[in-house]
């Protein structure tokens, strides 16, 4: 009875905290002639969340559609106000034309919180991440790419014998597909990332992917979220108690085997054409850019800035080098892992689609005469690019990204209209809503790669098309994950017809998830050998 007492006292306590600040921030947006999202009490929304009531799709996709005529409007993430842009002119402001002033993310989680996340591109700030940036952008070159095509495609015809094998013995079998495809990306980010050679089809327990799926899938569940949600209420209560996300038990195996695998490559002089030696020559300051090197992966490939492209000399500690293989391995196990269910649902669903992307594979197969796939060859297949790039509109990965202001600026953001930027104020870029809104894509439910055929992809409005991200804080690994998207794509549809079952459910439901898209009940499909 005395905790819950304790409890209930602690949440009244942290409700009017929160209360207090946002009757504070109240008065911002109407000192602008900003409209702001119907008013929420502060733990309204958080509520909402934990019970699962809503996820991040709907948070975004609400604010987005309360003001439609609107090009900015306000809201609150807790008490801390933020705007919400809807024009893509405004996406280009910020993104782009006035990098300057927003260049940073608001940082979740910081050094303090957990060495490896917060030490990751992704989360850095300032001219840390300028170096790093720069540092690290000609690792995701077209002509790295191009050497690790060929360790991508080592798992694709992996992933074809276990499936044939499967269907050979027990006849054709229904997978749960984001199951099957972490296990493929999990192979690829094994041999590409950090050299280890693991087959986790056959091998369902093994030790990387045990380690991989802990690190990757569980930052917004259970004691990480709850720690999570507490560093963005009590940040410096968390700090003073030195509360680490990830446990460093999690990390070892991780760090074990990327400071081994440099030890005995520096020993042995072994070379090896992925991404733990393209880190060894970062932290000596030895990977530069080459001239000439500035080929598509596809549609959805963003190009690297001015930032990217110069040579950054500075030498990088450990823990910074080990947060990159970190984020590398979270954006290809989780993210890459998603995009391929949803696309290969939408193959099944689609048989015209799944049929004209088998004729284009199938040619492209004829033509190797029994070679193996090349980076270069999947970039000339137009419709598998456009079924992606649709996929990617679709089903972005990320539903939105944000900016914080790091320079105070006057933004007009209507004719004639102003308002000053505040250093810190978060901005943030609604992506899914973009994607899925029929001024920039009519039938936005409609699964058409037409959409991005040669006559039609000129139309679309790049500001409003951001499944990357936008300016120099784009994804730095697009070319990267097209690549992975592609070959696994090219080498199951060439080997398997994917076909619904009673399983199958159409449409897909959406899980009430905090960290993208993901299907509540699974995507479930039967592989059906060709030959």
């Amino acid at each position: 009875m005395i905790g819950f007492i304790l409890l209930l006292s602690l949440g009244f306590i942290i409700y009017k905290y929160l209360e207090m600040n946002r009757k504070k921030n109240q008065d911002y947006f109407n000192k602008w002639g900003i409209k702001n999202v119907k008013r929420r009490t502060a733990l309204q929304g958080f509520i909402q969340v934990i019970l699962k009531k809503v996820g991040m799709v709907d948070i975004v996709n609400d604010r987005y559609w309360e003001h439609p005529d609107e090009k900015i409007i306000g809201m609150w993430d807790m008490s801390k106000v933020v705007m919400m842009l809807r024009d893509p002119d405004l996406v280009k402001l910020i993104g782009m034309k006035e990098f300057d002033h927003f260049q940073d993310r608001r940082t979740l989680i910081t050094e303090e919180m957990d060495e490896l996340f917060g030490n990751s591109l992704l989360m850095l700030k300032g001219q840390k991440w300028r170096d790093m940036r720069s540092t690290l952008s000609p690792a995701f070159t077209g002509s790295k790419m191009r050497l690790m095509c060929e360790l991508v495609v080592e798992i694709c015809e992996q992933m074809v014998k276990f499936v044939k094998e499967d269907a050979r013995t027990k006849g054709p079998q229904t997978y749960e597909m984001k199951d099957l495809f972490s296990r493929m990306t999990n192979d690829v980010i094994a041999t590409c990332a950090f050299g280890v050679k693991v087959d986790s089809l056959e091998e369902r327990s093994n030790e990387f992917y045990q380690s991989a799926q802990t690190l990757s899938t569980g930052l917004c569940k259970g004691s990480k979220g709850l720690k999570i949600t507490g560093y963005r209420m009590f940040p410096r209560l968390m700090e003073l108690f030195k509360v680490k996300i990830n446990e460093p038990r999690e990390t070892m195996f991780l760090r074990t085997l990327i400071t081994e695998s440099m030890k005995i490559r520096e020993q042995k002089n072994i070379v090896r054409p992925d991404m733990i030696n393209l880190l060894m020559d970062v932290r000596k300051g030895r990977l530069t850019h080459t001239t000439g090197d500035k080929d598509s992966a596809g549609f959805a490939t963003v190009e690297e800035s001015n930032i990217g492209q110069k040579n950054n000399k500075r030498e990088w500690s450990e823990d910074e080098i080990l947060a990159q293989c970190f984020l590398f391995l979270l954006a290809g196990f989780e993210t890459v892992s998603s995009v391929l269910s949803f696309t290969a649902y939408e193959i099944a669903v689609n048989p015209g689609v799944q049929d004209r992307l088998y004729e284009e594979i199938q040619g492209v197969h004829e033509e190797l005469q029994g070679k193996k796939l090349t980076y270069d060859l999947l970039q000339k297949m137009k419709y598998l690019d456009m079924v992606f790039s649709e996929s990617l509109r679709k089903w972005p990965a990320a539903p939105f990204v944000d900016r914080i202001c790091n320079k105070e600026f006057r933004m007009e953001y209507e004719t004639g209209k102003y308002f000053d930027v505040p250093i810190d104020l978060t901005f943030w870029i609604p992506i899914i809503s973009f994607h899925h809104d029929p001024k920039y894509f009519p039938e936005p439910d409609k699964f058409d790669p037409e959409r991005f055929s040669d006559d039609n992809k000129n139309n679309i409005n790049s500001s409003a098309y951001l499944p990357f991200g936008i300016g120099p804080r784009n994804c730095i690994g697009s070319r990267f994950a097209l690549m992975e998207l592609k070959s696994i794509m090219y080498y199951l549809i060439l080997n398997f017809s994917l076909e619904v079952t009673e399983k199958t459910e159409i449409p897909v439901k959406l899980a009430k998830s905090l960290v993208g898209l993901q299907p509540e009940n699974g995507i479930h499909l039967q592989l059906r050998p060709r030959v």
